[in-house]
């Protein structure tokens, strides 16, 4: 674990926030690219402690650095989700370090393209591992800390592929819906102890996971990773085009904002409209 980086002040761009989250400390678990970084430099944005933490330490480490750079605060944290006494120790010396958890994003996750049939059992269970497993570690050790403080939030990732049809990414669909139901339970269960619990669906976001699932679908299918990347850009019905890391991150933060307290339990689209259930 890196050493807390603290800038001293809690407005990393000036002016005036509308969300307040100053004094707060957020972990970010796949924080180290994609919509970790984007959510982690938001969170950072408004004031938030953030502790970006990833399995690629050295993504965790670029992250916290633009956060710092920028003028926020942050720490970098190596985390395998899977590993049980690695999320224990996260955990716990966060808890230490800054007195208080009030936010967890569920983060972490990872896909592969291929079809069922042609899918070993290892990769199956690799990719329920990190998508369902890893948000059960995390959401079972922050609980206790949450608890005591009388307050926290757990947001996770799923995805439109929880609702929707996925051809060639069946085991990623299936945790999708997986950390639907589970963020659903959970909402319920911890919902005489000041914790919510919420989930966001992101629909066809350009990322580097999504540009690797391009150069799959080229190799089983032949049609060039850029083509396919502008096809599938190109079913976002508003704007017809991808949406970006950032656009999520304006609606993660939201769920860690005052404006959401009464909501728990929910499942948020962010689409561009391709998904409206």
């Amino acid at each position: 674990m890196t050493n807390p980086k603290n800038a001293g002040t809690d407005r990393p761009h000036g002016g005036q926030s509308y969300i307040d989250l100053a004094g707060k400390v957020a972990i970010v678990t796949g924080g180290g690219a994609g919509m970790g970084r984007a959510i982690s430099q938001l969170l950072a944005t408004h004031g938030a402690t953030v502790v970006v933490a990833d399995i690629s330490l050295a993504g965790a480490e670029e992250t916290a650095n633009s956060i710092v750079s920028d003028g926020g605060n942050a720490s970098a944290v190596l985390l395998n989700v899977t590993d049980e006494d690695q999320v224990g120790e996260v955990t716990s010396w966060v808890a230490e370090t800054y007195g208080r958890i009030d936010f967890v994003y569920n983060n972490a996750g990872i896909t592969t393209l291929k079809n069922i049939e042609d899918m070993p059992l290892a990769e199956w269970q690799r990719v329920f591992d990190v998508n369902c497993t890893g948000i059960f570690l995390m959401s079972r050790a922050v609980i206790p800390i949450m608890r005591a403080q009388g307050h926290g939030r757990i947001i996770n990732t799923a995805s439109s592929a929880g609702k929707s049809v996925v051809p060639m990414q069946s085991h990623y669909a299936a945790t999708k819906s997986a950390v639907i139901g589970f963020t659903r339970s959970l909402a319920i269960e911890l919902k005489d102890d000041g914790i919510l619990v919420n989930c966001f669906c992101p629909g066809r976001v350009l990322t580097e996971m999504s540009k690797r699932e391009a150069v799959e679908f080229e190799a089983a299918t032949g049609t060039p990773a850029a083509e396919v990347l502008a096809e599938w850009g190109s079913m976002v019905p508003l704007g017809g085009t991808w949406l970006m890391p950032e656009d999520i991150a304006k609606v993660a933060i939201m769920l860690a904002s005052e404006y959401t307290e009464k909501m728990t339990g929910q499942a948020i689209n962010i689409t561009g409209g391709e998904i409206l259930h």
